[in-house]
């Protein structure tokens, strides 16, 4: 019987336990590898939704929730403070605008259809808006947002793209014509990480 010293078992352990712990850490590593380099892994899926508030009219004080489109555009990386959101004429935003002066520096909103996602926000891009809200067409739509994805044209857009709900566009155009006004005063995005759920002021007419 060969006897093997107590320092020597504890060392020969520990060994092991170290070579274990080696080879689940190459392996999640190779794994990782894998799932980036055939594109398992896509950075569209965490998108996370973006939030704008109007500051007027007053009667739609509101702060409303947007998707950002999934495989075009880019983010909004500055913060817009008291700025124009501007209808689209025509409202489909298919062609080039009618009213490309209001619209310049401003965020443009635009109606669903005629045109791909992405071909509104380029014909925005062109005419010199900061971002493109897209709102669905279905204006009794209240809780399903649409993932905006490109037209496999390989084009790209270089401003923010975002859509909001059907009932929220068709609530914002109905005040606007209400009022006799050509844009709302937004301020955009908005921060909601640390607001309490009772503190976000959502429009009455729909749930998130």
């Amino acid at each position: 019987m060969i006897f093997i010293p107590k320092d020597n078992r504890r060392r020969r352990f520990q060994l092991v336990r170290i070579n274990s712990i080696h080879s689940i850490l190459t392996t999640i590593m190779v794994l990782m590898n894998i799932v980036f380099i055939y594109g398992l892994f896509d950075s569209n899926y965490v998108k996370e939704d973006v939030y704008f508030e109007i500051v007027e009219p007053e009667t739609l004080h509101y702060t409303f929730r947007a998707r950002p489109a999934q495989d075009f555009g880019v983010p909004f990386n500055s913060t817009y403070r008291n700025i124009g959101l501007v209808l689209a004429e025509p409202r489909d935003g298919c062609s080039a605008p009618l009213n490309t002066l209001e619209l310049r520096n401003n965020i443009v909103l635009i109606d669903r259809g005629g045109c791909s996602f992405l071909s509104k926000c380029i014909q925005a891009e062109r005419a010199g808006v900061v971002g493109a809200i897209i709102c669905d067409n279905d204006v009794s739509n209240d809780e399903q947002y649409i993932d905006m994805i490109d037209d496999t044209t390989k084009r790209n857009c270089s401003i923010p793209a975002i859509f909001i709900l059907g009932r929220d566009g068709f609530m914002i155009k109905k005040n606007l014509n209400t009022h006799n006004l050509i844009r709302a005063v937004i301020n955009i995005p908005v921060n909601m990480t640390h607001v309490l759920p009772h503190q976000q002021k959502k429009p009455p007419w729909v749930l998130w």
